[in-house]
């Protein structure tokens, strides 16, 4: 059975009686009822729920809203985004090649309507996992949504060809486009060996000289979380970043899908770290700490061995790092992937479908292999 729950009807439905369907149905609840941008402060977008049989996805639905997060914001994800990037990733004088190309892209992208788009299983963060649904369900999800959302693009970001390789292999059998998004670090037990295991003994040896230790977070933790998630992710790297606010935080605390943590020196909160779990996953979407202290502190090599710590315990099978910090995070065993949306765009009008091409070509032939080749 597939159905759409609009934000009128949320408050009458009633969603199946599994522990996966619940935490995505609290996860949703704040949003609909408040306005995502009461818990994501650039995020502007329609909250919806799909329900695959006894699966919950929450949805997005967008017309325009080209300042918004690249969560749910193709254009601030391929043009914004990428503009910022210039700078920080320093692309020397091939600047001013790239530059004037995404801004014709930009002016192009906005004529096909790039944002008008409903986005399946998106929880708005910077990295979307999946459960397992079947190549037959995706099926009737697709025409579904197609049969719901007539004038819009249908898609689904997030997707690598490691941890999601039958769900790319399905979706695109079924005629979904794929276009690469960035390149993002995975780690699994099998990945981490000699040279891996020497530099995690050294951080670990370095997390016990400092005298550091974790502490579950709690509301009264809220504006350290706030302040160091916003000086690593909003200040240092881009404003297109999910701004997360202190009722996210609040709903985060409260939600069963987030496990976080502070890290702690002599009762001073020095960090955060936030996982996100779903299906056999997680990923951080809250980290940070004051990019302003001293290197020596070895506060990012603190913060990332809980991630570590929990695939060598077998806590979890899988770990997405996401983006960044690529040296650091091969060092450690993850591994480089190009992570994917996948499009379905069938049901629009030809120049819409013509746009879609070219620039999935473009995005895959030519900025992929840049990508790869400077090692992002």
């Amino acid at each position: 059975m597939i159905r759409f729950i609009s934000p009128m009807e949320y408050q009458n439905y009633v969603p199946p009686a599994n522990k996966q369907a619940q935490a995505v149905y609290d996860y949703v609840k704040p949003f609909i009822e408040n306005g995502s941008s009461k818990l994501i402060a650039n995020v502007d977008t329609e909250v919806w729920l799909a329900q695959v049989d006894d699966i919950l996805m929450p949805v997005t639905k967008n017309t325009t809203q080209y300042e918004n997060s690249y969560v749910c914001s193709f254009f601030s994800h391929y043009i914004s985004y990428c503009k910022e990037e210039m700078d920080i990733v320093g692309v020397g004088i091939l600047k001013y090649l790239f530059i004037p190309l995404l801004s014709l892209l930009g002016w192009i992208a906005k004529l096909a309507e790039i944002n008008k788009a409903v986005i399946l299983n998106n929880f708005m963060l910077s990295t979307n996992l999946y459960v397992p649904v079947s190549k037959e369900q995706y099926k009737q999800l697709v025409l579904a949504a197609q049969e719901k959302f007539p004038d819009f693009l249908i898609a689904f970001r997030s997707l690598n060809e490691d941890y999601n390789a039958q769900t790319l292999a399905d979706l695109t059998g079924l005629g979904g486009i794929k276009i690469a998004s960035r390149r993002v670090y995975l780690l699994k037990p099998k990945n981490i060996r000699t040279k891996a295991r020497n530099h995690l003994r050294k951080d670990t040896k370095m997390w016990n000289t400092k005298g550091y230790y974790w502490e579950l977070a709690t509301l009264a933790d809220i504006r350290d979380m706030d302040r160091f998630y916003s000086s690593l992710y909003l200040e240092k790297y881009s404003k297109f970043n999910p701004q997360f606010t202190p009722a996210y935080y609040q709903h985060m605390i409260n939600n069963k899908l987030f496990y976080i943590r502070m890290l702690k020196q002599k009762e001073s909160n020095k960090g955060v770290c936030g996982l996100f779990c779903n299906g056999l996953g997680a990923t951080p979407p809250i980290f940070g700490y004051d990019t302003k202290s001293d290197k020596s502190e070895g506060i990012y090599r603190a913060l990332s061995l809980w991630g570590w710590q929990m695939i060598q315990e077998n806590i979890v099978k899988q770990m997405n790092f996401s983006s960044g910090v690529s040296m650091f995070k091969r060092t450690r065993g993850a591994v480089g992937r190009t992570e994917y949306t996948v499009l379905f765009n069938k049901h629009l009008s030809y120049g819409k479908r013509l746009f879609w091409k070219v620039f999935a070509g473009f995005i895959n032939h030519i900025a992929l292999p840049f990508m790869i080749w400077r090692k992002y």
